[in-house]
């Protein structure tokens, strides 16, 4: 197609590349040995979706959405799905405490910018593997490939997203780098962990395959990437770091049943009728004094009582809360009330218990999950902790991202690798990070100065793009840079906490205030 042959025309390299910076000069940025026609890859996809089973493949028909139906089931009985993988989805998605903690840690590691650049062997910048990596990423991103129709590329952020997912679910991620048949990068498709199994070879290596329904798929691959984080060395497979927490969860839910029925039945005020039966049975008709051939007079008279009572429940039941109760004086109502016995103690004693399980078993500080009743600076402290977690989980993205990125360069003739992040986790608001912006504006451009850093590289970091061709070659001139003026706490009011205070102060007296001077003795 036109839009291929173009795409191939523009990044079509062979190995002997060269790049050229702005001061004119050749340096070679591949080796001689490097062929990237060596590199045997598929020319299609070959993962696939779980959902994509033969029958749903066949039948031509819309594929099902399974509803859960939570609004009318109980929580506790995923409990019985067949294996622990089935448990943790399903908890995660219904539970609020796990659903908040795979939320946070999404939020928190996918960022709202990222920065991919290219670089040779020995670490120095490639501006034209770069161009090309930005054009990979921005088709990615934005530009599709409309010839199509539609289009089920996801974004960097869209792939992100679902790969944060899967390491707090199942504890690693995994995806495919797609080629076309001009081993061109098409997409890069998750694949779920759920479905992956690794099978030992005779040399020790493992050999991944996915199953999917009947079918094994060999994804023994180099376009197939796969990213564990923390992963235990005694098994093959990933330990999911909510498994910890399914247990305390599971209690929360049955504790929150219980507590729900406590409410209805013991703490709410319940109306409580009290029935007259002397005056009722003086009131009874004659004809259930009578006894008859079918029932004696004793029944008859159990049986009218009987249904007094039921009328006069289906009208105490009915009520709303402003209708006014209004009886004779052969019927009593009063509320039910537990006096001044109280367990309310008990009760936030047990929530606290099992939200601080909860917490500890999902990885997440009580102050990210809404537990967090104690003082600012615990929740500060609460808070960077939090954010060191999930850092982790933007290592793994970040890796599994640059390897794939890195393959995508090299079958296009770049001996280079792709240097892929999110930017940093940060809480505090765009506008007072301005100060600190201006701080890394100086350092960077100090660093351009000295040479440490190319043109491209400063200006990749300050804007998130490559440097005008029309900029003259600053990186190594010693060019004065101008101290951005900060003040002494670039903090705000709303950020101060006990991580911004200034641990040295103290009220400790410097010299002695004894009259003896410090000394022993009077």
């Amino acid at each position: 197609m036109a839009f291929l042959s173009g795409v191939k025309q523009f990044f079509s390299r062979n190995s002997a590349a060269q790049s050229t910076p702005k001061n004119g000069t050749k340096v070679s940025v591949q080796q001689n040995n490097f062929n990237p026609s060596q590199i045997k890859v598929p020319k299609q996809q070959q993962g696939k979706a779980v959902y994509l089973t033969k029958s749903a493949m066949s039948s031509g028909q819309p594929l099902s959405n399974t509803d859960r139906n939570l609004v009318n089931t109980d929580i506790t009985t995923f409990r019985t799905e067949q294996d622990t993988q089935k448990v943790i989805r399903q908890f995660a998605i219904a539970m609020p405490d796990l659903s908040a903690s795979v939320a946070a840690y999404i939020r928190m590691a996918v960022t709202k910018t990222y920065t991919a650049t290219a670089k040779n062997q020995d670490g120095t910048f490639n501006r034209d593997a770069t161009t090309a990596l930005q054009s990979i990423l921005t088709r990615f991103d934005v530009l599709k490939n409309y010839e199509e129709g539609f289009s089920n590329t996801a974004s960097i952020r869209a792939v992100a997203e679902m790969l944060a997912k899967e390491l707090r679910y199942y504890g690693a991620c995994a995806l495919e780098l797609v080629l076309d048949k001009q081993r061109l990068p098409v997409r890069l498709q998750p694949i779920t962990v759920s479905s992956i199994k690794f099978v030992p070879e005779k040399d020790g290596s493992l050999k991944p395959i996915q199953k999917v329904d009947s079918d094994e798929i060999d994804l023994d691959i180099p376009t197939f990437f796969y990213r564990p984080i923390d992963q235990d060395l005694l098994t093959a497979y990933p330990d999911s770091p909510l498994e910890a927490a399914l247990q305390p969860a599971l209690f929360n839910q049955q504790f929150m049943d219980d507590l729900r029925r406590i409410v209805r039945q013991a703490i709410h005020p319940r109306m409580k009728v009290t029935i007259n039966t002397e005056s009722i049975l003086a009131q009874m008709p004659a004809y259930y004094q009578e006894s008859s051939d079918d029932e004696d007079e004793n029944t008859k008279v159990n049986n009218y009582i009987q249904g007094v009572v039921d009328s006069i429940s289906n009208i105490v039941n009915s009520m709303e809360p402003e209708d006014a109760f209004v009886s004779t004086d052969s019927i009593e109502a009063s509320y039910i009330t537990a006096g001044n016995n109280s367990h309310d103690s008990e009760i936030v004693n047990l929530q606290n218990m099992i939200d601080a399980k909860v917490a500890t078993g999902t990885k997440t500080l009580p102050a990210i999950l809404g537990y967090g009743s104690a003082s600012s600076n615990i929740a500060s402290t609460e808070s960077l902790l939090f954010m060191k977690s999930a850092e982790g989980v933007q290592f793994a993205l970040n890796d599994i991202f640059s390897q794939a990125l890195t393959l995508a360069l090299r079958l296009m003739g770049y001996d280079v690798y792709v240097d892929f992040s999110f930017g940093s986790i940060n809480l505090r608001p765009d506008a007072e990070l301005e100060a600190f912006k201006a701080m890394e504006q100086s350092r960077i451009l100090e660093q351009l100065s000295y040479g440490f850093i190319s043109d491209d590289e400063a200006s990749l970091r300050l804007t998130g793009k490559l440097a005008p061709e029309s900029m003259p070659e600053l990186s190594g001139t010693n060019f004065t840079v101008n101290k951005s003026s900060v003040s002494e706490n670039p903090y705000s009011n709303t950020s101060q906490g006990a991580l911004n205070q200034d641990l040295n102060q103290t009220n400790t007296p410097k010299n002695a205030k004894s009259k003896n001077g410090g000394k022993a003795g009077n």
